[in-house]
C-alpha cells in the first residue's frame, strides 16, 4: 500500500518526505485546521515516536525535521501558488478554497512551538 499525491509528485531529498509523513501523520497541524485537535504534547510525543521509528533518535533529529517539514510547507504554498498564477485550474481552487493558507497557518504554529516539539 501506498498514500501518493500526485498534485506535487516530483524528486526529491528523502528527509522531505519524511518530514511531510510527520507532518500529515502525526499530525503537525494547528489546532482546527485539519479537524483532528491533538495536543502540542501529544504531537511531541508522536513525533518523538515516528522520528524514532526512522532511527531519528534526538531532539537535534526532532529539530531537523522540524525545520524541514517548515521549509517543505512554505515551498508548497510557493508552488501552489504559481501553479494557481500560470493558469492551473486545480491548484487556482486549492487557493481559492484555502488551502494555502492551512499550510500558512500550521507554518506559523510549527515556528511557535518548535521548542515544544522537538523535546
Amino acid at each position: 500500500m501506498a498514500f501518493i499525491d500526485f498534485d506535487a509528485a516530483h524528486p526529491g531529498p528523502r528527509l522531505w518526505d519524511l518530514a511531510l509523513a510527520a507532518y500529515r501523520f502525526v499530525p503537525l497541524s494547528a489546532p482546527g485546521t485539519i479537524g483532528e485537535d491533538v495536543p502540542v504534547a501529544e504531537q511531541a510525543r508522536r513525533l518523538e515516536l515516528f522520528t524514532a521509528a526512522y532511527g531519528l533518535t534526538s531532539a537535534a533529529d526532532r529539530a531537523m525535521l522540524l525545520a524541514v517539514a517548515q521549509e517543505r510547507l512554505v515551498a508548497l504554498v510557493e508552488f501552489m501558488r504559481e501553479r494557481a498564477a500560470a493558469g492551473d485550474a486545480a491548484f487556482a481552487r486549492h487557493c481559492a478554497e484555502g488551502h494555502d493558507a492551512i499550510y500558512r497557518t500550521d507554518l506559523a504554529y510549527l515556528r511557535a512551538h518548535a521548542a515544544a516539539l522537538r523535546g
